[in-house]
């Protein structure tokens, strides 16, 4: 109305980043994944899938018992790519990846893509490739041995990633999703990371906002 206060608060989405510490006590739900305090991991926590000896499993559940719901915000048409900080128990390769799916996953032509309530899912492993190794904290991507494409969401707002267990004895404390900074490159190394990316989003508040995404897109 004339004369009003008029401002508003605009989450800008190019870089989503979401700590282990971020997941809601609800968000863990069955016995497989626990949270764990780390004087290592982003704000001190990491959620775990300790090592129990349960053999690789070859896809997801549509309904899982056991699983990890991570909360966030996205915008749609937006080219991301995700990127997970993780580290494997006793520094195994059969400890080193999960199965990630999303209520709201696109395809870059529309399709729904790696849904919750499906047996189809992202795989991101550690390791990056045969024979490289794992030490500590690393950072990848659902590609092995290369750079995944981007990921797309439907609708803007609220979406959820779901972490199934592929393997278990893995552990992760930070979810990178970049469609600037970090849209090229992983925020860290894949071997002995210390890398914390820092957690908070900018805004922007006044009558008139402006701002320039850095990559090509549909963009609200």
């Amino acid at each position: 109305a004339e004369g009003s206060l008029r401002s508003f608060t605009w989450r800008w989405n190019d870089d989503i980043v979401i700590y282990a510490s971020d997941v809601p006590a609800s968000g863990i739900v069955g016995s497989a994944w626990t949270r764990t305090a780390r004087t290592d991991a982003a704000n001190g926590v990491a959620i775990w899938n300790q090592d129990s000896g349960v053999e690789k499993i070859a896809s997801p559940a549509a309904t899982p018992v056991s699983y990890v719901d991570v909360p966030f915000y996205a915008a749609a048409g937006v080219p991301y790519r995700l990127w997970m900080r993780m580290r494997a128990d006793g520094d195994a390769w059969w400890n080193d990846s999960v199965f990630l799916q999303f209520s709201g996953r696109v395809t870059a032509q529309g399709a729904p893509m790696h849904r919750i309530g499906t047996t189809s899912a992202a795989r991101v492993s550690l390791e990056e490739g045969t024979g490289a190794g794992l030490s500590g904290w690393g950072w990848n991507d659902e590609a092995y041995g290369a750079i995944a494409d981007p990921i797309y969401f439907a609708t803007s707002g609220p979406q959820t990633i779901r972490i199934q267990q592929r393997e278990d004895g893995v552990m992760w404390d930070q979810i990178v999703i970049s469609a600037a900074t970090y849209r090229a490159n992983a925020p860290g190394a894949t071997k002995n990371d210390v890398t914390i990316v820092p957690g908070s989003v900018g805004t922007s508040q006044a009558g008139v906002a402006s701002h320039t995404y850095s990559g090509a897109g549909q963009f609200p």
